[in-house]
């Protein structure tokens, strides 16, 4: 197992972490890589990243369907976060075929952070075959 550190600078943001990711499984011939975030403010979604509009575009609709200034129960002050890594979930899977990740043309890894700025583990777990 293999861990990925991630810092965020920010309340709420999308943090791609494709490059690390496939530094870890450059060499593997073919398998599967699973990556988990144990943390429950924060996940990790596949979507796209060659337009940053995109990422604001998710942070944005989330912050309108989770509002910071709805009534929650948890006196924690993060409720939105928690609401929000519900959505997004906390694990994701990734093809492996000639030491590459099989993601499309466009889709990039990032760690969805909801309660930053934090520092941020992402385990990551590579099974061959």
């Amino acid at each position: 197992m293999e861990v990925i550190t991630v810092k965020s600078t920010a309340k709420a943001q999308l943090i791609d972490i494709t490059e690390e990711v496939a530094r870890k499984v450059k060499g593997v011939e073919s398998g599967v890589c699973f990556l988990y975030v144990p943390h429950t403010t924060a996940g990790i979604i596949i979507n796209e990243g060659a337009d940053p509009a995109v990422a604001q575009d998710i942070l944005d609709l989330y912050q309108r369907l989770v509002p910071y200034d709805y009534p929650y129960r948890h006196l924690e002050g993060n409720s939105p976060a928690h609401v929000k890594a519900s959505f997004t979930g906390p694990g994701l899977s990734v093809l492996i075929e000639n030491g590459r990740l099989m993601l499309g043309t466009w889709q990039r890894i990032f760690l969805a952070e909801y309660d930053g700025p934090r520092t941020r583990k992402v385990y990551l777990k590579v099974l061959e075959g």
